[in-house]
């Protein structure tokens, strides 16, 4: 968990929605709706995740057994080693014994989990250290557990999982496998993991599935935990001797529940989720992922400062009540560097649960498990003080440790977590063609990193694409974040909440269906390699924020739209600054409709489709019909809160042709459409500012 972020340390405690629940009808034939209104888009509670397959009574008590017809089984006490290819058959309890594989280059291994239960006081229970393919299969109706018991820090040591293979792992079967650890990861591979038809539950403190090459879900029902780390991580990115790409998370099939402290999903180079409907992957971070005791309580961290600092040692909390019952002992462990002005901290995260009163923190020599008396240094005893989320030391002398409470903040959105909580994150690309993504991230829902340099010889592209089937986040900071390109081709994307929901250097909307809700702006058009730009050119969108200081379209850039159905519900008129569609350039409309009700910041310039402005209209809550002479519906929507002004553009607006807005049925605005821009533009201001990136 050794990711670099920049803070800023403070010693200090840190001092009307805009159309709420709004029903559309783009023509009198298609129906759509936002979350809230009366026929509301999926919703983020409509995620069905997974029951738990751990089930104690089905665990096995029977004698050990290792079978094989023609492999070599090499037996020393508790640790069973094998040195040749060829099936082997593991059945019984093994209390704290080990299965090492130790086989040819060329060898490839199945391990046969037949009501097997594994476990491991001193090493990997299950470590594969030489083969050149090993698949760890569950028997069909087989209940198999792994469960690695070492204690103290994983630092330094490479075999550092329950399941750990140096070589290509396969995961499969048709049977269950419960993983659990409180050393490190739960299923790692230096090189290649894929599963397969399993079902599958991985509890580990660190990442829940590690593939350094890659990591690849064909099918199955998987529940993964990562209550101090990332739930599925790859790590390389250079290119193979059969010229594979690699760094890339893959979910093919099945359905994936992940609940981690820190990223769902954190990809070297792609995410890629398959087109399959069959396809689920549901997503849930930080205090999302309620991960009960392992990270249950407060995330807090000590700040330790580098001239204090040792890596001989560990650092750890003792939480205590006033009464004479036990307490309990938390390691602090590395997450971050910290800065303040020009001196450099070490950021050590844990966690405070509920039910404790006072705290101490104990320095210990390096893997020593803390007693309260093998310390190297100790704070004095004080009172938790949940107003503050840091403990600062300040100097150390002889046994005795000094320090006091702080605050750290990163600045921007106060809600989003300090350190990395996103769901799915890739430093190249993220892909969604199909499926069904839910996510809840106490981060950017989906982020992808551009200029990262590669190992390949190329940087991050920075881009997500979502082709197909549906993506549905809720966010404590971004929806969706690209540096590059975040485009959307087809599919439904809902961002539920959000600080801003769909956020890029260029952001185009070619297709599907798109739900933005969001605090700050809707969609945000930021400075990168590109000219910043919002571009729509076909689907239907929403895109509200509420009032006050927000926009839902914001570009550093321009707007630009061709095609397709928008409706646009922004924040409050604030001179020009603030609005519905608000640019450092132009605003272009060709073809397509466009709805922006709220604050005007700008409207379509010359060379556009017609457009009608009325300024300083209210819009309260109620059925909307956009109609030419005929009776034609041209728009529909329906309010259930009230906006204030409003500009439409529509390639349906025909010069000198007539056109109405009836709300609730009767006329509410009309008006003849006798040049390019029609009806009471008043004064609102020039373009305002665009928002400025954020990474």
């Amino acid at each position: 968990m050794k990711r670099i972020f920049a803070f800023l340390l403070i010693f200090a405690l840190l001092c009307t929605a805009c159309g709420a629940g709004v029903q559309t009808n783009a023509g009198a034939s298609s129906t759509a709706a936002a979350p809230g209104g009366s026929t509301a888009a999926p919703a983020q509670d409509s995620a069905e995740t997974l029951t738990d397959p751990t089930d104690r009574s089905r665990e096995t008590t029977e004698d050990f057994s290792v079978t094989s017809e023609a492999g070599e089984i090499t037996p020393d006490g508790s640790v069973y080693t094998i040195v040749s290819a060829g099936e082997y058959t593991l059945s019984g309890a093994l209390p704290d014994g080990q299965i090492v594989v130790d086989a040819g280059d060329e060898d490839e291994i199945k391990l046969i989990l037949d009501n097997a239960a594994i476990s491991c006081s001193t090493g990997a229970p299950i470590l594969i250290q030489n083969a050149a393919e090993v698949t760890v299969k569950a028997a069909e109706d087989s209940y198999n557990t792994v469960t690695d018991l070492r204690t103290g820090s994983a630092d330094g040591i490479e075999e550092d999982a329950a399941i750990y293979a140096a070589c290509d792992l396969k995961l499969s079967g048709s049977g269950t496998l419960i993983v659990e650890t409180a050393f490190d990861n739960g299923v790692k591979s230096k090189d290649d993991l894929s599963v397969k038809n399993l079902t599958l539950k991985v509890t580990a403190v660190g990442n829940a599935l590690k593939g350094n090459d890659s990591v690849t879900i064909k099918s199955g029902n998987l529940i993964l935990i990562s209550t101090a780390s990332d739930g599925v991580k790859t790590e390389n990115t250079g290119v193979s001797s059969k010229d594979k790409q690699r760094g890339t998370v893959s979910i093919q099939g099945g359905q994936v529940d992940i609940y981690a402290a820190c990223d769902g999903i954190s990809a070297a180079y792609n995410v890629e989720i398959s087109e399959e409907e069959t396809c689920i992957v549901n997503i849930c971070t930080a205090s999302y992922a309620d991960l009960g005791t392992a990270a249950a309580g407060a995330e807090t961290y000590l700040i330790v400062p580098g001239s204090l600092y040792s890596e001989t040692c560990d650092y750890y909390a003792y939480l205590y009540n006033d009464d004479d019952s036990d307490g309990l002992f938390v390691q602090c462990v590395y997450e971050t560097m910290v800065y303040s002005g020009r001196t450099g901290y070490y950021g050590l995260v844990f966690r405070i649960p509920d039910g404790y009163r006072n705290i101490l923190f104990h320095i210990v020599t390096r893997g020593a498990v803390p007693d309260g008396t093998n310390c190297k240094a100790s704070t004095t005893g004080e009172t938790v003080n949940t107003a503050m989320n840091g403990y600062l030391l300040t100097s150390v002398s002889g046994d005795t440790a000094y320090g006091d409470w702080v605050q750290i903040t990163s600045g921007g959105n106060s809600s989003k977590t300090t350190y990395s909580a996103k769901g799915i994150k890739a430093e190249n690309e993220i892909l969604v063609d199909g499926g069904t993504v839910t996510i809840r991230a106490g981060d950017d829902g989906l982020h992808a990193n551009g200029g990262t340099a590669l190992e390949n010889g190329a940087e991050g592209l920075g881009n997500i694409t979502v082709n197909g089937g549906s993506v549905t986040v809720t966010s404590a900071d971004d929806g969706m974040h690209a540096d590059n390109a975040l485009t959307i081709n087809g599919g439904t994307v809902i961002v539920v909440e959000s600080h801003e929901g769909l956020e890029a250097n260029v952001i185009t909307l070619n297709g599907g269906t798109t739900y933005v809700y969001a605090d700050d702006d809707g969609l945000n058009a930021c400075k990168g390699a590109a000219t910043p730009m919002v571009i729509i050119n076909g689907g239907y969108a929403e895109i509200r924020t509420p009032s006050g200081d927000t926009d839902a379209i914001d570009s550093n850039g321009s707007f630009l739209m061709t095609g397709g159905t928008v409706l646009v519900l922004g924040g409050a008129q604030m001179g020009g600054m603030a609005g519905s569609v608000d640019t450092d350039g132009t605003v272009t409309v060709t073809g397509g409709t466009i709805v922006a009700l709220g604050g005007i910041c700008q409207t379509p310039q010359s060379g556009s489709v017609n457009t009608y402005v009325s300024n300083g209209t209210s819009f309260a809550s109620g059925e909307y019909r956009i109609a030419d002479a005929s009776g034609n519906t041209i728009f529909s929507f329906t309010l259930s809160g009230s906006c204030s002004s409003c500009w439409i553009a529509s390639d349906a607006f025909a010069l000198n042709g007539s056109y109405t807005v009836e709300k609730d049925g009767s006329t509410f605005l009309s008006w003849t459409q006798s040049s390019q821009t029609e009806g009471d533009a008043g004064n609102y201001g020039f373009g305002g500012f665009g928002g400025f990136g954020r990474h």
